[in-house]
């Protein structure tokens, strides 16, 4: 039986289009329209429809440019169109950037809640590099450096943009409630932007019914297969898997087959055609695949490499690969070390941009048994079941917007 909440939802990008924040949006929103009245308006022209959820779709919001995003957005929030929508509502939910319709809502007496799954309060890249503690002071130096590696006309843009954290803040600031995903996210808001913390409340991102439900299936060939799904970005470490892939070519040891998925500009493609004409390594690069596509890899993975040097939040890449039975060999940032602590994997943690650890911990995959890796797939999915309990996150989510609603 449903509760007499409506919820209006406002989000630029929904799911399939964007990524992981995407993907949990579409999580919450199902979850939500099964016991919430919802609406929502994007900017995703052909989003992943739920039953019985509303959707209008805003031409406004279509915009991928942040600043005029928000531009687009204060003109929304003139139109009466939209203004009958808030006043619709009992709650508006924001889980992306479409933070200038916050004034809106409050001007009209409406809960709000913010849900962050990156750091755009506090770094104009919405990213913090680690780890946190050596960054702390530099963080706007990080972000004209990740600025600068975009290209020349991405930093003259940008140049005049470094200014925008501070606005969100303010429009975050005027939130009821502020999701964070991991302890590590609150943590660093907290810290950068202590006029937050009140407000935050850490919820983990819901894990995909559809990989709850399925049981791991192995099906590895005898020469190991590794699986890197974070294209030629930066921040994704890609850097530091081909200085890894260098290291382990020259060494000529057991044969294996490394699989790279998402996007790679001309210079990543040339860099790595190049490596693998000088070092013979089996190298495949798929480029950017259907999510279901890049689920199935994981059956004959012996290993998914995300060599991620940020703090990424609570990462789905790594969340995925537990719960198919692939052991990751992940960075120890971000909600990486909080959710695998105490399992199988945390053994195989490196710190972030260490090659060294890199190359340690993909030798040791490399030399285990194919057994020994069929053996961990249960004890993995076991483990991120018990940290991310599906029932406790959907009550933590029923009872916030619940309890919202009737204040």
């Amino acid at each position: 039986m449903k509760i007499m909440v409506k919820i209006l939802v406002v989000s630029e990008r929904l799911w399939p289009e964007g990524g992981g924040a995407e993907l949990a949006t579409n999580l919450v929103l199902d979850m939500l329209r099964r016991i919430f009245d919802v609406k929502v308006v994007t900017g995703t022209v052909n989003p992943e429809k739920l039953p019985g959820v509303e959707y209008t779709y805003e031409p406004l919001l279509s915009e991928r440019v942040k600043a005029l995003l928000w531009l687009n957005l204060m003109r929304l929030a003139r139109s009466d169109e939209f203004r009958r929508l808030v006043e619709w509502s009992d709650v508006v939910y924001v889980p992306r950037l479409s933070f200038p319709v916050i004034p809106l809502a409050e001007k009209l007496g409406k809960k709000i809640v913010v849900h962050l799954h990156d750091y755009i309060p506090v770094s104009y890249t919405a990213t913090i590099l680690a780890p946190f503690g050596e960054h702390r002071y530099r963080i706007v130096r990080d972000d004209l450096m990740l600025i600068r590696i975009k290209g020349f006309k991405y930093c003259v843009i940008s140049a005049f943009l470094l200014w925008t954290p501070r606005i969100a803040r303010k429009w975050i600031a005027k939130a009821d409630t502020i999701i964070c995903v991991s302890k590590r996210q609150a943590h660093i808001i907290s810290d950068l932007a202590p006029e937050l913390k009140e407000n935050i409340k850490i919820i983990h991102n819901l894990v995909p019914p559809n990989l709850l439900q399925a049981e791991p299936c192995k099906k590895l060939d005898e020469n190991p297969i590794l699986l890197y799904a974070g294209g030629d970005s930066y921040t994704k470490g890609f850097h530091v898997l081909l200085e890894t892939l260098k290291i382990l070519g020259k060494k000529k040891q057991a044969k294996f087959k490394i699989i790279l998925t998402n996007r790679y500009g001309q210079k990543s493609l040339k860099a790595l055609s190049e490596l693998k004409r000088r070092s013979n390594l089996n190298i495949e690069v798929r480029g950017k695949i259907k999510y279901d596509q890049l689920l199935k890899l994981h059956s004959k993975a012996w290993a998914l490499l995300f060599p991620s040097i940020w703090e990424e939040p609570l990462p789905y890449a790594v969340v995925e690969s537990m719960l198919l039975g692939t052991p990751p060999i992940a960075s120890r940032a971000g909600g990486v070390h909080e959710i695998l602590k105490g399992s199988i994997a945390e053994e195989f943690l490196i710190e972030p941009m260490s090659v060294k650890d890199l190359v340690k911990r993909i030798t040791s995959i490399l030399a285990a048994p194919r057994e020994k890796i069929e053996k961990m797939s249960p004890k993995l999915k076991e483990h991120i079941i018990k940290v991310l309990e599906l029932e406790k996150i959907r009550k933590e989510f029923t009872d916030l917007f619940s309890s919202l609603a009737q204040t």
